[in-house]
């Protein structure tokens, strides 16, 4: 009991203090990391859904997301036209009112 005797209550409080905050901000920091990690594993489960669908009944979902593709290039066609025309003048940037 010689050891309880030189415990100095100032720093019992303050480890308790560090211990209560430290555990706050872990409990924040696990929700954050769960929430990453859900979107992440969702993400994962859409793929692996169409993948499971069969040969037949992914198709659809396999065209949307070439058709997705398909958009996100051409516009990127686009803005990239429109920035060349600006240093490069052609008929193709005459065309379309670049």
């Amino acid at each position: 009991m010689d050891l309880l005797s030189n415990i100095d209550p100032i720093m019992l409080s303050l480890c308790c203090a560090l211990l209560c905050a430290g555990l706050f901000v872990l409990g924040f920091i696990l929700q954050i990391v769960g929430g990453f990690l859900d979107i992440f594993i969702g993400i994962f489960e859409v793929f692996l859904e169409i993948l499971q669908g069969g040969p037949i009944a992914w198709c659809g979902c396999l065209v949307v997301i070439f058709g997705c593709f398909g958009c996100a290039g051409f516009v990127f066609f686009v803005l990239n036209a429109s920035a060349s025309c600006a240093q490069y003048q052609t008929n193709f940037c005459q065309w379309f009112g670049f």
